[in-house]
């Protein structure tokens, strides 16, 4: 909607102030395309006001309420992950882990000369700014799955008590 219809619109549903009502009525009287714009707004707006308004009945409200209650409630949607899946992953990780623990020992060179031993674990190949950033970002993914499952208990622990 232009800017000269809403003019004329406020002004033929009388939202408008004097000042307004008088600068408006000035133009339609002066600008021809307001005076257009004017005359097809009205006969829209005498229209309208000739269509009859249907209202609903008194039970309206009661009645569609009813139906409402007759429609099947949803179930909500009840996952459950199971443990060996955790526990399998945790596993992976751990053995993963203690793997490169006991491939880094292994490539040591131990020396024992008169004093303390000194292992080397030549780690530069293995850990890599790029192996670090996943490992990373695999731990920061099971956090989340497991904050995740955290909040979700708790949600469900409260629903269970609200209802």
């Amino acid at each position: 909607m232009n800017k000269i219809e809403e003019q004329l619109w406020n002004y033929i549903d009388g939202n408008c102030t004097a000042t307004e009502k008088t600068e408006i009525e000035a133009k339609i009287s002066s600008n021809l395309q307001y005076s257009t714009m004017y005359n097809e707004l009205m006969a829209v707006h005498n229209e309208l006001n000739l269509l009859g308004f249907e209202e609903p009945s008194m039970s309206f409200t009661r009645n569609v309420m009813e139906h409402v209650n007759l429609e099947l409630k949803p179930v909500a949607l009840k996952t459950k992950v199971d443990n060996r899946i955790i526990y399998s992953i945790g596993a992976f990780f751990g053995i993963a882990i203690l793997g490169i623990f006991i491939y880094a020992i292994s490539i040591t060179k131990m020396d024992f000369d008169f004093k303390m031993p000194t292992i080397d674990f030549h780690l530069d190949k293995l850990v890599t700014s790029t192996s670090i950033q996943v490992f990373l970002m695999i731990d920061i993914a099971l956090v989340l799955v497991y904050l995740d499952s955290f909040l979700r208990k708790g949600r469900i622990n409260a629903q269970k008590k609200g209802s």
